[in-house]
This record gives structure tokens, sequence and C-alpha cells, in this order.
């Protein structure tokens, strides 16, 4: 594989076009009076990506976050009409609950069919964003002490 191919599908990329890959190691946390201050060193890996992929990825990336989006919004619902139902009162019209529901188990369908290629468009990238750790840069980043994304998670 050389620098100008695509290493989601390995299609001739432009210079330029890149999955800015973070990473992150070295996390510090400092006791301040009110809160915990954290500090780390990060780093970006440029993992060549062809417009196709890049368009592709952004299709599943979009997709995935209505999907959770939809079903954070259904659970209210879902909850309000649980909690009439224990207490006694329950809801005149319970049937209206489907729409949501159906409206976040079609999110569910596109964002899992994208994901795993159920359809046949030819624009999904053919290996998802996740591939990326198998970059030999990253992998070696990874082999040296370096986590995954720019950001440490669960610093709170």
């Amino acid at each position: 594989m050389t620098a100008n191919e695509c290493w989601f599908c390995a299609a001739p990329t432009r210079d330029g076009e890149y999955l800015h890959f973070g990473m992150h190691r070295d996390v510090r946390f400092t006791p301040l009076v009110v809160a915990l201050h954290t500090r780390w060193a990060v780093t970006r890996v440029n993992v060549p990506r062809c417009g196709r992929c890049r368009f592709g990825h952004g299709v599943e990336r979009v997709s995935r976050w209505i999907f959770v989006a939809s079903a954070l919004v259904t659970g209210l619902p879902t909850v309000l009409m649980v909690g009439s139902n224990l207490g006694g009162s329950p809801w005149a019209d319970q049937w209206q609950i489907a729409i949501p529901w159906a409206w976040t188990l079609v999110w569910l369908v596109l964002w899992a069919g994208v994901r795993q290629h159920w359809f046949g468009w030819r624009r999904l990238a053919p290996r998802p964003e996740r591939h990326a750790r198998e970059h030999p840069a990253v992998a070696e980043l990874a082999a040296d002490g370096w986590k995954y994304g720019g950001a440490p998670t669960g610093v709170w």
C-alpha cells in the first residue's frame, strides 16, 4: 500500500484526504480546590482515506447519532406511559407510543444496514472507521502506550 491509497478500500486518494485519527497518553490528574484538572498528551495519525470512504463513514456516523437521539427521545414517553400504568391511571391512547418506537426501529435498521453492508449502495465505505486502528502507524503508537481517541474517557 502506498501513501496515496485509501486504507479502507485501496482506491487512489488525492493529497490531503485523510482520516485524522486521534490518540492520547500520559494522563495526569491535578486536584484543585473545586475540581480535578486533567492533562494529557495528544497526537494525530493521518490515515489515507478517499472521498467515497469519507462519505460512507459520514453516513454511518449520522445514522448512528440519529438512532441514539431517537432512542433517548423515545425513552421519555415510554417511561411516562409505564409510570402512568403502574400508578393506576393508564393513558387513553397508549397505541401512540408505537409511533416513536417504529421511528427508532427504522433508524436502528438503517444504521445496522449501513454498518453491515446490507444495502448495495456504492457510496458506502467497505470498512468502518474503526479499521484505522489496524493502520501500521496507529498500531505502532498503540504498542508504545498510546490509547485510541483524542481525549481520555471517563475522567469526570
